[in-house]
This record gives C-alpha cells, sequence and structure tokens, in this order.
C-alpha cells in the first residue's frame, strides 16, 4: 500500500517485479542463501505488484466497467501460464527427468521473458484524471504520513464490507495453492510421463483465461452473484471427480507413484478437463471479488487490495503447510466448505444496496 500510494502505480510495478525476475534467473543455478532471500522478496514484491495492479484496474474502469476490465486483466494475466506450459511440453517432450540443462535453459527463457514483461511497467500511460490531479496537489498543500496506507489498510480490514468479503477471500487463498501445488504435485505422482505436468498447467491457463473473458461479460448479465453461484457449482463437481479419480495418497506421497487404489481408474484425459474446470472455478472468485473491491472502495482502491493480497497471501501459506500431510480427502473437504462459505459471505454483501454499500464505505475513506 505505500508503495502504490508514494512511488505511483507505474513505480510500484517495475520495482515489484524485480525480485520475481531475480527469482527465476536464480534458479539457473540455485543457492540455498538465494532461494530463501529471493523467496522473501519475491512474498514483499507480490503484495505491491497486486495491490497496485487493483488500482489501475479501479481507476482506469469508470461506471460498471470494473467487472469487464477485471475479467480481461485476468485472462492476460493467465496467459503466462498458458505459454509458460507450452514451452515446457514442447520442450520436456517424454522426459521423465529433467536433466541440469534442461532447468538452465527452461529458466533462463522464463527469466527472459519476465525481464521484458517487468520493462513494459514503465511504458504504461498515466491516468490521472483532473480531480486526481487536484488530490495530488492537495496532498502536496497537506503532506501525509507514509504510514496513512498502513492506518487506511488497518480501517479497512474493521468494515463490514470486507467482513463479509473474508469468506471469498480466504477460499481464493486455499485454492491458490490448490492449483498452484497440490494439482500439480499430484498430476505428478500419478502419471509419469513429466509432460503431463506442462498439459496440467496448459488445461488449467486454459481455465482461468476462459474465466476472465466469460465472467467477465456475465457479470452485467447474472451479477457478480451470479457468477459466484457458477463458480461454486464448478468447483464442487471439480473436487467430487478429483475424489473418485485420485489416490488418497497422491498429494502427500513421497514415492513416484501413489500407493492408493482410487475409486474409478485415473484417467489424464479427465484431469485435464478438471484442470480446465479449476481455472473457471477459481476464475470466477478471483474476478468477482476484485470486482468488488474496486467498485465499493473506488475512492481509494489501493488498502482495500493490500487487504486483499494480504489475507489471501497468508490462507495460502496456511495451506501449503498443511498440504503435504493431509490425505486427499481432507484437502477437498477444507475446498469445498471454504467454497461455500465463500459463496453464501458473498451473496450476502451482494444483497445490499450498492448506494448502501458506497455510502458506508465513504466512511472510511475520507
Amino acid at each position: 500500500g505505500i508503495n502504490a500510494e508514494y512511488g505511483g502505480c507505474k513505480i510500484s510495478l517495475f520495482l515489484s517485479a524485480i525480485p520475481y525476475t531475480g527469482f527465476v534467473f536464480c534458479m539457473i543455478n540455485p543457492y540455498l542463501w538465494s532461494v530463501f532471500t529471493l523467496s522473501a522478496l519475491l512474498g514483499a514484491g507480490g503484495g505491491v505488484i497486486w495491490t497496485a495492479n487493483g488500482e489501475v484496474i479501479a481507476k482506469n474502469s469508470p461506471g460498471d466497467t470494473k467487472a469487464k476490465n477485471t475479467g480481461i486483466f485476468w485472462s492476460w494475466f493467465n496467459t503466462s501460464m498458458l505459454l509458460g506450459n507450452i514451452f515446457l511440453y514442447f520442450y520436456l517432450g517424454n522426459s521423465e527427468q529433467i536433466s541440469d540443462k534442461q532447468r538452465h535453459v527452461i529458466y533462463l527463457v522464463l527469466g527472459i521473458f519476465c525481464a521484458v514483461g517487468m520493462c513494459t511497467f514503465l511504458l504504461l500511460a498515466p491516468s490521472e484524471t483532473q480531480a486526481d490531479v487536484e488530490t495530488v496537489n492537495e496532498a502536496v498543500r497537506e503532506p501525509q504520513s507514509i504510514l496513512q496506507p498502513i492506518v487506511d489498510a488497518v480501517k479497512f480490514c474493521k468494515t463490514w464490507q470486507m467482513g463479509f468479503l473474508y469468506g471469498p477471500i480466504i477460499f481464493t487463498g486455499v485454492s491458490l495453492n490448490f492449483w498452484s501445488s497440490v494439482f500439480i504435485t499430484i498430476i505428478g505422482d500419478v502419471f509419469p510421463n513429466r509432460s503431463y505436468l506442462a498439459l496440467g498447467g496448459i488445461c488449467t491457463g486454459i481455465g482461468e483465461i476462459s474465466a476472465g473473458f466469460l465472467w467477465g461479460r456475465l457479470t452485467n448479465k447474472i451479477g457478480r452473484h451470479g457468477v459466484i453461484m457458477c463458480s461454486t457449482v464448478i468447483n464442487c463437481c471439480l473436487y467430487y471427480l478429483a475424489f473418485i479419480s485420485f489416490p488418497f495418497d497422491a498429494a502427500t506421497t513421497s514415492a513416484a507413484i501413489a500407493q492408493d487404489n482410487p475409486i474409478i481408474a485415473s484417467n489424464i484425459y479427465l484431469t485435464l478437463a478438471m484442470g480446465v474446470m479449476l481455472g473457471l472455478g477459481d476464475g470466477g472468485f478471483n474476478v468477482s471479488v476484485y470486482a468488488a473491491l474496486g467498485t465499493i472502495f473506488e475512492d481509494n482502491p489501493a488498502p482495500a487490495f493490500a487487504v486483499f493480497k494480504f489475507v489471501q497471501s497468508l490462507i495460502s501459506a496456511a495451506a501449503f503447510l498443511y498440504c503435504g500431510h493431509l490425505l486427499l480427502p481432507f484437502q477437498l473437504g477444507i475446498l469445498a466448505l471454504s467454497c461455500l462459505v465463500g459463496c453464501v459471505s458473498f451473496i450476502t454483501l451482494e444483497r445490499y444496496p450498492p448506494q448502501v454499500l458506497l455510502l458506508e464505505a465513504e466512511e472510511y475513506q475520507d
């Protein structure tokens, strides 16, 4: 929040992308100190980059365009998952082990793409309206404390609007851990062909990209609550399919192949379909939460998005701690429960008239 507030979104995006690029390059020849140091910096940069992204979307989305623009952003953001995994699929081929030479090439190519993407942040056009300029001039005349964004974020934590949004935000954190680590681990344990890992990432990326365009356009027709309900149905169907088709120890075994027998035989085509469903369900929640934050806290979005990313990252880290120890049915149960709670919580918030949400939020933005 501080970086986005005082450094400007353009500079904040550029600086926060540096740890991402450094982390990718350090994996060419990883050392314990470099991996842990850059992981910590990456976590700090992640909070800034997502806060700045949210503020850019909110300030460049007048009227009822926030859902559409959020969907477009979400789709473009997840093209990295699609393109990166396509590269891995064709480069690795049918390899069952990844050699040092292959690892060097992979991280060199990905690092170059990260560096190019980081520099494109500097090409962003300024988005300040005349009102924004007047606000900045007023801030120059009456300087605020550098800790003010933190104070604003703490205030936003206690708003009743954020209270309802904690449910879906918590689910996005649990879901983030599942698709980024657990799902890929399961594919690696169940199917020995390493290229299937890339295929799983490709299908998840297709689902996330489709979610951005699909839910972004449907929001104006069925509302954000309708998107959340559809995403919940997709997620619950996905969890049921995962329950019956994957070995219960697939996410926790240290062996190359999971030992438990699933209820039905594991099938790579069904697994890839689940990857698409995973992207659609996760994307629906993220797009809706992003659009809701940008609408409710339109005048001062940075602290709201900072709270969102803080809670999501905290929950994702907690889920990462248990995901290597809990059997798959328990993890799917946590996902299903948090998804249902998040759905009910979001729908309850959406029942309030927009005027009530905005007027109440302004009390915390003044």
